[in-house]
């Protein structure tokens, strides 16, 4: 008696998995060439050239700041950086412009004919008195980037 329910339940067993160990070359089954195989449209062995960039020409403080990606992001630096860094601890060249607690909340300087200090936002602050950097802040290129006239890699509708 226990044979027929026991034979019945192993061809089930094997009616629901012989496909999976089969090589799924049938007559229906397509071919994948190398160059369809993933979202890339190029070969793995290809070695992509980005395309030239470049960063902003402006003098730091005279250049008008690009909308943020979403709302709270770290806005982006609107000038080159290569004369300021590395940024460290001991040597933040940042701070000189940036470092200006008395502007925060204050209007923004949109006459850009004359050269504008933009302030920290106090969250980068140790304390209220605004005197002491807060921790790992130091590092600015952590959040912040500089603008550069570079295409965006993928098309993205997040906002």
């Amino acid at each position: 008696m226990k044979t027929i329910p026991f034979l019945a339940t192993l061809g089930l067993i094997f009616a629901f998995t012989g496909p999976a160990f089969s090589d799924g070359m049938d007559d229906t089954s397509v071919v994948i060439d190398e160059l369809n195989m993933g979202l890339s449209k190029t070969s793995v062995f290809d070695t992509p050239t980005p395309s030239v960039y470049a960063y902003s020409d402006g003098k730091p403080g005279y250049n008008d700041p690009l909308p943020r990606a979403w709302e709270e992001a770290p806005p982006q630096i609107p000038h080159r950086i290569e004369e300021f860094l590395p940024v460290t601890a001991e040597d933040n060249e940042c701070l000189d412009c940036h470092d200006v607690p008395k502007y925060i909340d204050k209007p923004k300087n949109l006459d850009r004919t004359v050269k504008s200090k933009s302030p920290m936002s106090e969250n980068h602050y140790r304390s209220s008195e605004m005197d002491e950097l807060a921790g790992a802040r130091f590092n600015c290129t952590q959040c912040h980037v500089p603008q550069s006239n570079a295409a965006p890699l993928v098309e993205s509708t997040y906002r």
